[in-house]
């Protein structure tokens, strides 16, 4: 897997059909949710993978109010 693209049909494949975050109870709507904000700032992230995927639903389980600003400021590129 070489493209972003490549990258994102992936993770959504391993979330939508896998048992990956299922360890986190969240809701359908709360996966999407996830999905959605990593695709939309795939290139802001550190780097885009599985395992940052997992990264940011721990942040979103732990900081479910502000878990937006917890992933900007740990797990995105510095501007």
């Amino acid at each position: 897997m070489d493209t972003n693209r490549e990258k994102i049909l992936r993770i959504k494949q391993v979330v939508n059909k896998g048992e990956m975050l299922s360890k986190y109870d969240f809701p359908e709507c709360v996966k999407d949710e996830l999905i959605e904000f990593v695709e939309t700032n795939q290139d802001k992230l550190r780097e885009l993978s599985l395992r940052m995927v997992l990264k940011i639903a721990d942040l979103r389980k732990a900081f479910p109010t502000n878990w937006t600003a917890m992933v900007k400021t740990t797990c995105m590129k510095r501007a």
